[in-house]
């Protein structure tokens, strides 16, 4: 007792901060300057110089998509791929495409059929994993696999080549400037961001598609660079394509604000949310199919191409992303039930061909010319139902504009994204006389489909992989990080048949509040806290009767390889401070210990961006003092805190990151000259004349304090 009394009086917790160390020289004369907003402003140039790359990569594969359509088919009337389709013979309609997919498999096979990440999806799972990165010259090779297949019939989208292409853009640039694992997921989002909105001509539905879908997050320091990447690609565009600022499906006015038409929408967008799942299901079938077949890719697209040649020769419709086909049902051109209903069949059988031969291309555009389809169909059954002549509609603005409303709500269904939806038919049209109508069936398209399957289309693939798909920013952080990224291995034990005074000594010389309790095997047994041991203090007679077993309290124990969100329901528990971390043997061995600082510090970091003293604790103990064993090239010095600092709280000035600095203590000076060390908590608000002891190199103490004391 007298030994554990003199150990906790002289007990000092020195608190060493894992300072990131993702700059390397360049990088770190600029933290040494820059304070939070400079480092926003450098987010927001790699933004900005993504969302350039990514307007000009993209202007440059659509317009060799146009020059290859042109080269492979023929310009056919106005040059759309339906009407190039409609021109050729039968049997050239099956050759062309099966021809185009003999080339993808060729671009392919030069990356040796490498299935590196390639479209929304993988950039997703790249987002939710933080794992893994872009190769430039693979990229690029699966782009000009898309680009064959998609130039030649493919029933497949663009929106994910540029998407693809624009990442590239934003991995590159944050492997050249050495940005941290959070600003380059950030960038990934603005190259999708750059992607969709070049894609589509709808900046802002580019920039909510992904914080919805992509990144999970609407963090302003996400949302403002993702945004600033988005109009910059579509300034590009519109710069170097002079017809690109105008609405991709301009209808004029039409007004479906109609109570009776807006609650028709709610109908619209149960069938939506129903009928995206069965489209799903059309898109799985065809990838089953091929994986079944089990073709190599110098096959497999190939007969992909040619199989949705056979649909073309009586439904050329079925050719290409169908940009074109939807504008023909906006503007009327399938007033027949069967004709659209073939469109939504045929176009959902050839997309899933497509996908399931391993061309590369985007869903996003399919699901725009299925879901027009099906909103046409819908408003022949509300002309049927309802007097056209009361509501003052025409039958064509009617068509026209459930068209626009079945496009929404089926996106909003199979992406999970009904805020994108709604924006993405608003920049469609620039006509504000639908919105009620489609936000209506957008959120219950969306919602009907949550019921049904709780993930989208574009994160199925994901969860086939095993990555679960947080809901949020906070969910990502701990589905993407484990037990082992932030568990410590300083931890104390005692064998369960140590004395008392063993257990006694072993407190007092590791200064931990718990103790873990093993078996002659290294088994864990459970723990010791330091408040159970109090009530034999004034009773020494007990003591010599009780050893470390019988002051064991069970511990529940979690793994390295268990994630954040696993074990998270641990800390429920508000006496609860550190869990022990065992292996996955059998007996489990103690391995660590995990603490709920380091668990909410780990959290700060990637919520907030923030970087709050996270404490590790080495020391060494011996008769006399206690002491730390620096790192080679570590000093310690005593620096006054300069007047700009005074009266901010310590975790605001990110010392770490700004200075390399680690602060170790903090000495206040009182009115009366004594002085007071006191921790250095991460709101403690420095007051004027105080002290810092800090760690860190000769260099970066000299350079904040001119030389330190």
């Amino acid at each position: 007792p007298r030994q554990l009394r003199q150990g906790i009086a002289r007990r000092v917790l020195l608190f060493v901060v894992d300072a990131t160390t993702a700059r390397r020289d360049s990088g770190r004369r600029m933290a040494r300057a820059k304070a939070s907003p400079l480092k926003a402003a450098n987010l927001f140039l790699l933004a900005a110089a993504v969302g350039a790359l990514g307007g000009l990569l993209s202007f440059v594969f659509q317009w060799a998509i146009r020059y290859f359509q042109v080269f492979r088919i023929g310009e056919q009337s106005d040059g759309t791929i339906v009407e190039a389709a409609a021109g050729l013979e039968p049997w050239q309609r099956v050759l062309v495409p099966a021809a185009g997919g003999l080339v993808a498999a060729l671009c392919l096979m030069a990356i040796r059929g490498k299935r590196s990440p390639f479209g929304i999806s993988d950039i997703t799972g790249i987002a939710v994993t933080r794992k893994g990165r872009i190769r430039v010259r693979e990229s690029l090779m699966q782009v000009l696999s898309s680009l064959s297949s998609i130039s030649t019939g493919g029933s497949i989208g663009r929106e994910s080549a540029n998407s693809q292409l624009g990442a590239t853009a934003g991995s590159a640039l944050g492997g050249l400037f050495r940005c941290s694992t959070r600003e380059r997921t950030v960038l990934l989002g603005c190259g999708v961001a750059a992607g969709m909105a070049t894609s589509f001509n709808a900046p802002i539905a580019g920039a909510l598609f992904v914080m919805e879908v992509v990144l999970g997050n609407f963090a302003m320091d996400v949302f403002a660079p993702v945004v600033v990447s988005a109009v910059i690609a579509t300034l590009v565009t519109r710069g170097l394509h002079a017809s690109s600022d105008q609405a991709l499906y301009a209808t004029g006015n039409i007004d479906l604000s109609d109570w009776r038409l807006v609650l028709s929408a709610l109908l619209l967008g149960v069938i939506c949310g129903v009928a995206s799942i069965g489209f799903r299901k059309i898109l799985r079938s065809g990838k089953d199919l091929f994986r079944r077949l089990g073709l190599p890719l110098i096959v497999s697209l190939p007969l992909g191409g040619a199989l949705v040649g056979l649909i073309g020769i009586r439904y050329p419709e079925v050719w290409g992303n169908g940009q074109h086909v939807v504008v023909s049902i906006i503007n009327g051109q399938y007033p027949l039930l069967t004709m659209l209903l073939a469109i939504v069949i045929l176009k959902s059988v050839a997309t899933s061909i497509s996908l399931g031969s391993r061309a590369m291309g985007g869903l996003f555009t399919p699901v725009l010319v299925v879901g027009a389809a099906f909103g046409a169909a819908y408003a022949i059954g509300i002309e049927a139902l309802l007097p056209l002549d009361q509501l003052g509609i025409a039958p064509a603005d009617l068509h026209s504009g459930f068209a626009l409303v079945g496009m929404a709500g089926l996106v909003a269904a199979t992406a999970h994204a009904p805020i994108t939806a709604v924006l993405l038919v608003f920049e469609f049209t620039r006509n504000y006389d639908l919105i009620l109508p489609v936000m209506l069936c957008s959120i219950i398209g969306s919602l009907v489909a949550r019921l049904i399957d709780r993930e989208s289309a574009f994160t199925e693939r994901l969860r086939d992989h095993g990555h679960l798909i947080p809901g949020g920013i906070e969910a990502l952080a701990m589905q993407t990080n484990y037990v082992r990224d932030v568990m410590r291995t300083d931890v104390a034990s005692v064998d369960h048949t140590a004395s008392f005074d063993q257990v006694m000594e072993v407190f007092s010389k590791e200064r931990h509040d718990n103790l873990y309790v093993v078996d002659d095997a290294g088994t864990l047994q459970g723990h010791i806290q330091i408040h159970d041991v109090k009530s034999f203090l004034n009773d020494p007679s007990l003591t010599r009767a009780v050893i470390a077993g019988d002051l064991t309290r069970s511990a529940s124990a979690v793994n390295p390889d268990q994630t954040l969100a696993a074990i998270f329901d641990q800390f429920d528990d508000p006496d609860l401070e550190e869990i022990p971390v065992v292996t996955e043997d059998s007996p489990p061995m103690l391995k660590g210990r995990l603490t709920r600082r380091d668990v909410l510090a780990l959290l700060s970091d990637e919520v907030l961006g923030q970087r709050v003293l996270r404490a590790k604790l080495k020391a060494e103990d011996n008769d006399e003092a206690s002491f730390v064993q620096l790192p080679s090239g570590a000093h310690l010095a005593r620096v006054a805190v300069p007047d700009a600092m005074v009266d901010r709280a310590l975790d605001s000035l990110d010392l770490p990151a700004v200075a390399r600095l680690t602060v170790l203590v903090v000495i206040k000076t009182s009115p009366d000259g004594v002085e007071h060390r006191v921790m250095p908590e991460p709101e403690l608000v420095l007051p004027a004349g105080s002290s810092l002891i800090v760690l860190g190199t000769k260099e970066d103490i000299a350079a904040f304090d001119g030389g330190g004391q």
